[in-house]
């Protein structure tokens, strides 16, 4: 397949003859260049290179630069009349002006890389300028080559007088490159040996500019190359500059600097904060003199007015949203009658995602005194500002909604200092910063500026325990919460269920959410949360934290997730994402919960010292997992080895593109490509591996895409649209969320999640240069007999799963390697069924090998090198073996770990029932209600326990002993029942021991005691259980009672019927 891609938006400039030697990036001998001895048709040695240059999908550590007008990266190009793009035989080339140069007629070649921090600044300030969406753009290294004053071969005396001074100078920041091509006198294209005019050097086959990727197919070449008309070139430009060309260079797509009269326009970023405030470019049209510019926003009921900032790009400031996601963009340029509009898409981030610019120090705990704040001066937002304004936005709820309400902190504060003190004076509890630019525009615009985290502030005890109240006096007028989804029981089960569980953006060992804020700030006891990847039937959330040992953490004794009302992700205009969760959930927990508490090591005399958070987990209840079923995972890794969601374990090494996972009737659809692995020297080997993966839900998702990338590992895509994680590495699209996981030390690989929350399927996957590793999730019994595909069908039994895409049994005593390639094989994709996209040059034929025969497992010998890596690991050792590759037996090794895992994860565990809830103190657990876990019942500070049992073990799914388990409040008559709830912070059973007396106050404590033991044996004769003297909880569960219901004392049950009774809806 020939890609022909031409320059089309060249055009002749005659008001500028061309660009001068001035105008090039400095040269010679002076500043340090090498200066290539006279030749003609020769080549420079190899040139190692400092840092890996990006070109045409490719990392290069060494490049040639010829005589003849062009730079190599594989081998040299000697050849001097040019052949017409695209070329093969590994001749990867830049060509700023390939034709028939002679040195030994005149001129010089001379060539130096560079870090000289002033040209890596021009060179950034270029890039930036003509590539708006580069913004933040740094150069880290830069390559000159520059052909000065250059003859041509065959010259007549008359004919050497003419000469062409040419650049080409070669960018990069490690992950993308660019060139730029100079053009000074170009007077010549052709050399006599390629049919020129030994006079003019005009002529025969002239010279030709562009770029080759080496494989026959793929390739850019500029307008008039080959032509008469390429002696023009320092005359056009694509940048509306005669004499200069700006390319992007690094992908398989070269890409042209400056605007264009059709195609797309470019937003940058593409995404953004949800409160507002950010510099939005727009480019890729032409802009003509006095054009207006105007955007609106799909979500919102104005237009906004929008200002030129380059001949290449204008800008407009960002309205502040009530809601997150995907919005169309439509871009209205008006120049005298005529008007033109474009559309694009932008997504407006949750304030959960976000990335936070304005840093609180020391964040935990901000009240009404003095704080620092600091921010980055260089952001797009406040450049060309030398003062800036610090708002802050008091957040509180009115009558059903959310609204901001500003007021200045501090005005002309110099931005470059870039840190203020200043004061907080509120009685809301809840508040966000901006810093704000001050600069000036023509005409009124909305504020830019740069956000921090919505924070909370801390009330004294006394203003939170009125806070609280409050809060639970207004919330028992609302509707009760339905049951809550069990949470999973373990660490290792949330880490797996990525179905119907997201990583909690605000506390997770993932470090995914909004760079910038405190990680399980809100918290303090979780090292890992989750919570409910969409919202429940009647629209709340469900928060799950894990502590250190990875238990599950029970909010009636330590900071951990509770049921909440609304959904951090917002669902309708009563429910702004994450604002109204944090105000209406998150704070309120904060104030019951810790704000006004009284630590474990501090004595208090207020009867409810510890009753308010009890009091607010009668409302939000505490996290649990009864009935938590766990999903199932399945795995593709190495040469491919697979386990279906099923349990059964195959290797399929075919080359082609493959059915995944479908269901029966293709409502869901993933497939899957496996590619010959290709060695370091790049040959290939009989073996396969993962390359990319592809999937959709039809008509409720988009299309998304992985594929491995040599530069950038992998790429994710959206219908065919490479996504940018640059300001977000959690992007919710339609149907989908995905999240790019931080890579850890100097690890290049990426990690990804992709999660399907209508259908119940997710992805993990793990990329590295070489190879995807992917781990499918599904749950839900709905699914179950209903999939096809490599992944098995998902009937829970692994005798079936290989079933031919004809739907002929495979047999369980067929077990030749041979008839497992047949079985994978009909699985096979033809071109209709493709839902890939390929790269230039590339097409469906050149991965579909039917006819490929891969090194079937049963012939694979072990090396003592093999076996020192792998062990007894058979996949690992089948890995190594095949491709010679001690990464990727190694990364087989350690993902088919993680996978057993996952296998471990998905056993549903025994658990014993919740403990009951006990006024005035908790049950704490060793490992929460897991088999075999101890609980010891303790009372908060001020109360003593009255117990008939105090220590329990789960055993079989019951807690034993069993008995009553009770406090009461020291000093209390033993007859009096106690009148308040106590909070889930608790003293231990050798603090109680401090509120007992010494001396002869012993002796009578033990008859007292004794004696409510006999009265307590006779009550529950009598009633069932329940103490007449103070209030308890009976261990033993009534034959009738329902699993899911925590047993009350009569107390907290009368509570409930009169908050909720009759209550109306929210």
């Amino acid at each position: 397949m020939i890609l022909l891609m031409f320059l089309l938006w060249s055009v002749c400039l005659v008001h500028v003859e061309s660009l001068t030697v001035s105008d090039f990036y400095p040269f010679g001998v002076d500043h340090g260049d090498t200066t290539m001895a006279a030749n003609d048709d020769g080549s420079s040695p190899n040139i190692p290179i400092s840092t890996k240059f990006p070109f045409f999908n490719h990392q290069h550590e060494k490049l040639i630069v010829s005589t003849n007008g062009a730079i190599s990266f594989l081998i040299p190009v000697n050849q001097y009349t040019p052949t017409p793009f695209p070329l093969g035989g590994d001749r990867r080339l830049i060509t700023p002006f390939w034709g028939d140069v002679d040195t030994t007629r005149g001129g010089h070649v001379r060539y130096r890389e560079t870090t000289d921090p002033e040209i890596l600044e021009r060179v950034s300030n270029e890039i930036r300028a003509y590539f708006p969406e580069f913004y933040r753009f740094h150069a880290a290294w830069v390559f000159i080559a520059t052909w000065d004053n250059v003859a041509f071969y065959g010259c007549s005396p008359t004919g050497c007088l003419k000469r062409n001074t040419f650049q080409a100078v070669l960018i990069t920041n490690g992950q993308h490159s660019f060139t730029i091509f100079n053009y000074a006198n170009i007077v010549w294209t052709t050399g006599t040996a390629s049919g020129g005019n030994a006079e003019t050097g005009l002529g025969g086959t002239p010279a030709q500019v562009g770029f080759n990727a080496g494989d026959g197919k793929v390739y850019y070449a500029v307008n008039g190359s080959r032509t008469a008309d390429i002696v023009n070139i320092n005359r056009k430009s694509n940048v509306d500059i005669p004499g200069k060309f700006v390319f992007r260079i690094d992908s398989s797509e070269i890409g042209g600097g400056g605007c264009n009269t059709e195609g797309n326009v470019i937003i940058t970023p593409r995404s953004g904060p949800m409160f507002g405030g950010q510099h939005l470019t727009f480019s890729g049209p032409c802009i003509e003199e006095y054009t207006s510019f105007k955007v609106k926003f799909s979500n919102t009921r104005y237009t906004l007015r929008c200002e030129k900032d380059s001949p290449y790009s204008f800008y407009c400031i960002t309205p502040p949203f009530d809601s997150a996601g995907d919005v169309q963009v439509d871009i209205i340029l008006a120049n005298e009658n005529k008007t033109k509009t474009f559309s694009g898409k932008y997504t407006i981030l949750n304030p959960a995602f976000s990335k936070v610019l304005v840093n609180r120090q020391n964040g935990n705990s901000w009240g009404n005194d003095e704080h620092n704040i600091s921010w980055n001066e260089n952001v797009k937002e406040l450049q060309n500002t030398s003062t800036v304004d610090i708002y802050v936005y008091k957040i509180k709820e009115e009558k059903g909604e959310i609204k901001l309400n500003p007021f200045i902190a501090k005005m002309n504060v110099t931005n470059s200092i870039a840190w203020m003190t200043f004061s907080l004076k509120m009685t809301e509890q809840v508040a966000i910063i901006r810093v704000t630019s001050r600069v000036e525009t023509a005409f009124k615009m909305p504020q830019r500026g740069i956000w921090s985290d919505v924070f909370p502030l801390t009330p004294s005890k006394a203003e939170a325990k009125r806070l609280c109240k409050n809060w639970i006096e207004k919330e028992r007028t609302f509707t009760k919460l339905n049951v809550a989804e069990p949470c999973p029981c373990t660490l290792q089960q949330a880490l797996l269920d990525i179905v119907k569980y997201q990583p909690d953006p605000d506390c997770n060992m993932l470090h995914v959410g909004a760079e910038g804020r405190g990680n399980c700030r809100y918290r303090r006891d979780a090292q890992h949360c989750v919570r409910l990847t969409l919202p429940s039937e009647d629209g709340t959330d469900n928060v799950c934290c894990f502590n250190e040992q990875g238990n599950l953490i029970d909010s009636r004794s330590h900071e951990g997730g509770t049921q909440q009302r609304y959904h951090y992700r917002g669902d309708n205009h009563n429910n702004m994402p994450y604002v109204t969760n944090f105000c209406m959930d998150v704070v309120p927990f904060l104030h019951c919960c810790r704000f006004s508490q009284t630590s474990l090591n501090e004595t208090s005399d207020e009867d409810e010292t510890y009753s308010l958070c009890q009091d607010f987990l009668t409302l939000r209840r505490y996290s649990s997992c009864e009935n938590y079923d766990p999903p199932k995972p399945a795995r593709t890794s190495g040469d491919p080895h697979i386990t279906t969601l099923d349990g059964l374990s195959y290797t399929f090494n075919g080359a082609g593109e493959f059915v995944y996972i479908y269901m029966e009737d293709d409502l869901f659809k993933s497939q899957i490509r496996f590619e010959q692995f290709r060695k370091v020297d790049g040959s290939l080997v009989k073996a396969t591996v993962a390359t990319a993966v592809v999937m959709e839900y039809e008509n409720s998702s988009d299309c998304i895409e992985i594929r491995l990338n040599s530069i950038r590992t992998a790429d994710v895509l959206r219908n065919g649209e490479l996504l940018d994680f640059q300001d977000s590495r959690w992007l919710n699209v339609k149907g989908a969320t995905i999240v790019s996981l931080p890579t850890k030390g100097n690890n290049t690989g990426k990690s990804l999640m992709i999660m399907f929350q209508d259908i119940k399927i997710a992805f993990s996957i793990e990329a590295s240069k070489d190879i995807l590793n992917v781990m499918p999730v599904v749950q839900g019994k709905e699914l179950n007999g209903t999939l096809k595909g490599l992944r098995g069908n998902y009937d829970g039994s692994p005798l079936n799963d290989l079933m031919f895409s004809t739907h002929q049994q495979f047999q369980q005593n067929e077990t030749d390697d041979s008839f497992i390639f047949e079985f994978g094989m009909s699985w096979a994709i033809n071109e209709t069924e493709s839902m890939f996209t390929y790269e230039p040059g590339k097409s469906f034929s050149d991965y579909h090998q039917p006819s490929f025969r891969p090194v079937f497992e049963s012939s694979v010998s072990v090396t003592e090198e093999v076996r020192a890596v792998c062990g007894e690991d058979k996949d690992c050792i089948f890995d190594f073996s095949v491709t010679g590759s001690r990464d990727v037996a190694e990364q087989s090794r350690t993902f088919q770990k993680q996978f057993q895992e996952s296998q471990k994860a998905a056993v549903v565990v025994l658990t014993c029932s919740d403990l009951p809830t006990v006024p005035d103190g908790a049950w704490e657990s060793t490992n929460g209600n897991l088999e075999n876990s101890s609980a010891v019942f303790v009372c908060g500070n001020g109360y003593i326990v009255l117990s008939s049992v105090n220590n329990v073990t789960c055993r079989n799914g019951i807690w034993e002993p069993q008995g009553n388990a009770s406090c009461i409040k020291n000093g209390t008559d033993l007859y009096t029942s106690s009148t308040t709830m106590s909070t889930p912070a608790y003293s231990t059973s050798s603090d109680v021991s401090v509120y007992i007396g010494v001396g002869v106050g012993i002796l009578l404590i033990i008859i007292i005691l004794l004696t409510i033991s006999f009265l307590l044996i006779r009550n529950r004769q009598r009633s069932g259980g329940f103490s007449i003297f103070a209030r308890s909880t009976n261990l033993t569960k009534p034959d009738d009672a329902d699993d899911h219901i925590t047993e009350l004392s009569p107390l907290q049950t009368d509570l409930e019927q009169k908050s909720f009774s009759e209550s109306p809806s929210k």
